[in-house]
């Protein structure tokens, strides 16, 4: 069973603790229902169709609301029910795309809807640790492993980019992806977000050495990445080193790169703080 699939059984009990429980004792114990389809979704909707104590709703196209109501929307316009089935349908899907969905719902009027999200919050917050311990497990094991390492990154990242953690705790991690970003950079140059990912942690943490010492090496490695002397220029903004910024902004313009259009109105605009600063 996926982590999806568990997060949606879990949310579903919740929803009708009665039926829920007993449809999928039902299913494990005689391992026949579910086997009739590969869709979890479709086999509970089947089942509650033919239960007449529940009532569901038959005119919510759950796919088309998912991909074209704005989903902070779905769960403030829709009715009580259609919010509750709606959140367990989001939950079907990718989970982690709709954290912050989830914890606007949390201050929905409903006080049902708000709490199965808040419920569904704490239950993505622990999959999300047992999905830490596990990748930290498997680096300890063999520290020098780069699949490990890489593993361990990726999810840490995904950990603090998803909303959940605290400012506490979100420092804790980034201190952490910095050292194993660090040590997978020593032996891998290959990767230009990686390098990305390390400056702007450094920056954040205001270990201003180490982010000095990562944008060098990015513009050694990259040379002809605009996206390397951009890492350069935030760290001198961030620095306030003016003489230096002005230096590498002049620099990417006689590079002639062609810039994208976000890097294009950054450099238009620290040229603009470069100048009312002086």
């Amino acid at each position: 069973m996926n982590l999806q699939q568990s997060i949606f059984r879990f949310i579903v009990v919740l929803l009708l603790p009665g039926s829920g429980i007993i449809f999928f004792m039902l299913a494990c114990l005689f391992n026949r229902i579910l086997k009739e389809t590969e869709n979890i979704e479709n086999t509970y909707q089947e089942y509650i169709k033919g239960n007449d104590h529940i009532h569901y709703v038959e005119d919510i196209d759950f796919q088309g609301e998912i991909n074209t109501v704005p989903l902070g929307d779905s769960l403030i316009l829709g009715t009580r029910q259609q919010r509750r089935l709606f959140l367990v349908q989001l939950l079907k899907k990718d989970y982690s795309r709709y954290i912050k969905v989830l914890q606007k719902a949390v201050n929905n009027e409903d006080s049902e809807t708000s709490h199965y999200a808040g419920v569904a919050l704490i239950e993505i917050k622990k999959q999300f640790e047992k999905l830490i311990y596990s990748a930290d497990e498997e680096y300890k094991k063999n520290s020098s492993n780069m699949p490990a390492i890489r593993k361990n990154i990726d999810t840490i990242k995904k950990y603090i980019n998803s909303g959940l953690p605290d400012k506490i705790e979100k420092k804790e991690f980034a201190i952490s992806l910095s050292y194993l970003l660090e040590k997978y950079l020593e032996k891998d140059q290959a990767r230009k977000q990686y390098f990305i990912d390390k400056i702007k942690l450094d920056l954040d943490l205001e270990n201003y050495d180490y982010a000095k010492e990562y944008c060098e090496k990015f513009c050694h490695y990259f040379p002809n990445e605009q996206e390397a002397y951009f890492m350069l220029l935030k760290f001198f903004y961030s620095t306030h080193n003016l003489k230096s910024l002005k230096k590498v902004s002049d620099f990417i313009k006689n590079k002639q790169f062609n810039l994208s259009k976000r890097n294009k109105q950054m450099l238009d605009y620290w040229e603009r703080f470069v100048e009312g600063a002086v």
